[in-house]
């Protein structure tokens, strides 16, 4: 399996060249995941309110609306949003539900392609090991690229609550903006079932 990390535009290039559009995107053995930022920092801050997912929402293609932070930040009265936690554990029932040897590529995009992008093929990477997995980021010159850690952190802690492998305790709230206080042990699975 290939995982294509690449920018928004050219995402959309490659989905053109390709012919595909929401009449036939379930007829691939492909995933998409599709990253774009909240209407409050496209609008604010990037000037690029009119951006929108390629495809709208298929079983395939996972479209996902958060800011390229670590935690929410209130920048010149605007909010911009990272990441949830619901948003994580959506993301990581449709990559458990999608990614199998029958997927051939899996195609993954932000705004640049470099850091929330990055952080959901690392994840991939990391947690699909039983699949031969070879990511292919799109060629970088001119930036350092860094993968975004808070996102990468809320997929694992998704993956790891989903998976009954860490029992969270949250400081008495579910989904908490930022997970630097969160407690988490490992459960013994074989004392929880006697």
């Amino acid at each position: 399996m290939k995982i294509k990390v690449l920018s928004h535009n050219l995402f959309d290039d490659h989905m053109r060249e390709m012919g595909l559009s929401d009449s036939n995107v379930e007829n691939t053995n492909m995933v998409f995941i599709s990253i774009i930022g909240t209407q409050e920092c496209l609008k604010y801050y990037l000037d690029e309110e009119d951006t929108k997912h390629y495809f709208k929402d298929h079983s395939n293609v996972l479209n996902l609306d958060f800011d390229d932070i670590s935690s929410d930040v209130n920048y010149n009265g605007h909010i911009f949003k990272t990441m949830t936690m619901k948003q994580a554990e959506d993301a990581v029932d449709f990559i458990e539900k999608n990614i199998s040897d029958k997927i051939d590529t899996v195609f993954i995009h932000c705004r640049a392609g470099m850091s929330r992008s990055r952080a959901f093929a690392e994840f991939i990477c990391r947690y699909c090991q039983e699949n031969s997995v070879d990511a292919d980021y799109e060629e970088r010159n001119d930036y350092v690229m860094v993968l975004n850690q808070g996102v990468l952190r809320r997929l694992s802690h998704a993956y790891h609550k989903k998976n009954k492998m860490y029992e969270y305790v949250f400081d008495g709230t579910d989904y908490p903006s930022d997970l630097v206080n969160t407690v988490c042990r490992v459960i013994d699975t074989e004392k929880e079932e006697t």
